[in-house]
């Protein structure tokens, strides 16, 4: 049975000396902040029923497996906790009957890493909640289980149809700065049917909107997302308020409408200001 490290995995260590252990390989960019205990990955997940997620365990150092090396493993909901308090976040663990994860997996003899596969359930997520998967190498039959990378969280998330990267071309109307928009903007996923955006070009000052599409009939609902600046927001289906008149060549189009064919968002909503309504129209691209 291997014991575990608490040398914090030093990268100092000479390769050619130091012990060889066993941990996860990080499954993609860091999510958690320098200094945290547990490192922290995210991915998101199109809404389908089962989804595969890879990860690899690695005996990582000079070596290759001496032999064929049994890593047992398991989930550490304690860690979870503790990075919830340490962060300040909120994290929610994985229900048990969202995910499947093999109990063991085998490093073979000479060499050095083996692919565990671990299922998650996308469609059954609930969207009111911040998942996190805390996975963990509980033991290992040669090697040292690693300090660092012996429990890694997954942050895992369901992302509806519409989640993606746009071009959003347009206009912000405004009393005393009005002004062309274009840029590229992430609508991310609320639930099955809605995903939040930057109102305008303003997202850096906290406004944030929520666009719901109806699958029926392709009209979209615009509502301030969570916490959003400027609330309440309206939408403006049939024209703009007065006293503005259509300053770009596309404002015709911006009738809150979502064109399935072509993956396009035609959007027009605002809130009132202390001196007027401040009313954005765009038409946003999936790229």
């Amino acid at each position: 049975m291997a014991v575990t490290s608490c040398l914090k995995d030093d990268m100092n260590l000479d390769p050619d000396t130091s012990t060889n252990v066993v941990e996860f390989k990080n499954p993609s960019s860091f999510a958690s902040p320098s200094g945290s205990t547990y490192s922290l990955y995210s991915k998101s997940f199109d809404l389908a029923p089962e989804a595969d997620y890879p990860v690899t365990v690695s005996y990582s150092g000079a070596h290759v497996a001496p032999q064929d090396i049994t890593v047992t493993l398991g989930v550490d909901t304690a860690a979870v906790t503790q990075y919830n308090n340490e962060q300040e976040e909120e994290y929610d663990v994985l229900e048990s009957n969202l995910y499947t994860i093999p109990a063991t997996v085998v490093i073979p003899k000479g060499q050095r890493t083996a692919q565990v596969v671990i299922k998650v359930k996308p469609s059954q997520f609930d969207f009111a909640k911040n998942y996190v998967l805390p996975i963990q190498i509980k033991s290992a039959s040669t090697g040292v289980v690693s300090g660092n990378f012996g429990t890694i969280l997954l942050a895992v998330k369901a992302k509806n149809i519409y989640d993606a990267t746009y071009e959003s071309t347009g206009y912000v109307y405004h009393p005393t700065a009005p002004r062309a928009v274009h840029a590229d903007k992430h609508m991310e996923t609320v639930s099955p049917t809605t995903v939040k955006v930057e109102l305008g070009d303003l997202g850096g000052s906290g406004y944030f909107a929520n666009v719901t599409v109806d699958p029926a009939t392709n009209k979209v609902t615009i509502t301030p997302a969570a916490g959003a600046a400027g609330a309440p927001y309206t939408q403006f289906n049939t024209g703009l308020p007065t006293p503005y008149m259509p300053a770009w060549a596309n404002a015709s189009k911006a009738n809150n409408t979502y064109d399935p064919a072509t993956k396009t968002f035609y959007l027009r909503y605002g809130y009132m200001g202390g001196n007027g309504w401040r009313v954005t129209e765009e038409i946003l691209v999936r790229q």
